[in-house]
């Protein structure tokens, strides 16, 4: 792989979240107290130049005046890839778009800048509200962010293994959203529910992933997701619940399925459409749907020879958690890591 092709791939891999805990067991011993944080703020929201990798993540169900549905979901990396996508879910359309710049990140505090147009900030201080503002060439978004929650420190402390290493990880898991979206030139009035994630590494290991969060109506929040090898075998699964009383649970012992799945006619990749997650300690049955497949985001498709493509989009959630029935909204994330990339790749940064 080229020298500077390579830190874009560790970029775009991540999109979007993902990853491995450290500290497994039995799920008595994993109900126990863990270690000191990893992840402070409002510093670690900030950048971290000495890491290789590093993103700042939001998706989002928002509803407009009318009571229609839209998805959201915006994505800042270092090196400098920005990725921006807006669905009508009602219509079954989705709108990404994927840009290259070298951008503005500030240290210590979360002050994100791409060129003239977009900035993403803390309002305050002393709460976790922020701004969005992110445009692109035919959409765009400008976004109030709330937290109700504390921020989740994935695996339990922030610190978890990403494949081959460490990487530092939390989420902001249910967000108050409240702004405009633009779509086909038409600024919309929306409302809805986001979820905030942001980790930083060394580097990216070549494995693909499949990656999902979860808020249920109950107001739990579940993030889980399992590492797919090259030859689609399982590397590990992962999964972390925080609880209406902000409790959290992590474990590494659960089934995943894919059910249902998708394949893209315009490059023919396979993406699951319907998914079923099951822990036992906690009686979690769910089952994930997307909210309709035409959902895959095409990073370098104006580069020949250099084909990378996800898929991002929101779902539907219904199943069983302790006992009780639950329902509840969430994104999908289906990553396959590119393979025999030329060596003469293009820059994508000239």
């Amino acid at each position: 792989m080229s020298s500077r092709i390579l830190p874009l791939f560790s970029a775009v891999a991540l999109s979007l979240l993902l990853i491995l805990c450290i500290g497994c067991g039995n799920p008595e011993a994993e109900s126990q107290p863990y270690g000191p944080p990893q992840v402070h703020f409002p510093e670690d929201e900030g950048a971290h130049p000495e890491s290789g990798v590093e993103w700042w993540y939001l998706n989002s169900i928002l509803t407009d005046s009318q009571g229609r549905e839209y998805g959201a979901m915006a994505a800042y990396f270092n090196p400098g890839l920005k990725i921006l996508s807006i669905s009508d879910i009602e219509a079954e359309q989705s709108y990404p778009e994927v840009s290259f710049s070298i951008p503005d990140y500030a240290e210590g505090t979360l002050d994100l800048r791409w060129g003239d147009n977009d900035r993403w900030f803390r309002t305050d201080v002393d709460s976790l509200d922020y701004h969005l503002e992110a445009n692109g060439t035919e959409i765009g978004l400008s976004l109030d962010l709330s937290s109700l929650k504390p921020p989740l420190l994935v695996g339990g402390d922030g610190l978890i293994e990403w494949t081959d290493e460490s990487s530092y990880y939390y989420s902001l898991t249910r967000l108050r959203v409240e702004g405009q979206i633009e779509l086909s030139g038409t600024v919309i009035d929306v409302e809805g529910s986001g979820w905030i994630d942001h980790q930083w590494m060394d580097s990216l290991s070549e494995r693909g992933w499949d990656w999902f969060s979860v808020q249920l109506d109950n107001n739990t929040e579940v993030i889980f997701w399992q590492i797919v090898n090259t030859d689609e075998t399982i590397e590990s699964r992962d999964l972390t619940i925080m609880f209406p009383d902000n409790s959290v649970y992590h474990t590494r012992d659960i089934d995943m399925e894919r059910v249902d799945s998708w394949v893209s006619p315009e490059t023919g990749n396979e993406y699951g459409t319907i998914w079923r997650v099951r822990e036992d300690a906690h009686d979690l049955d769910l089952e994930i749907r997307v909210r309709y497949p035409e959902q895959e985001v095409r990073v370098l498709e104006d580069f020949e020879g250099m084909d990378f493509d996800f898929w991002e989009g929101g779902t539907t959630v219904s199943g069983y958690l302790a006992g009780e029935d639950v329902t509840g909204t969430g994104y999908a994330e289906l990553v396959r890591m590119p393979e025999n990339l030329p060596e003469d790749a293009p820059n994508p940064w000239e």
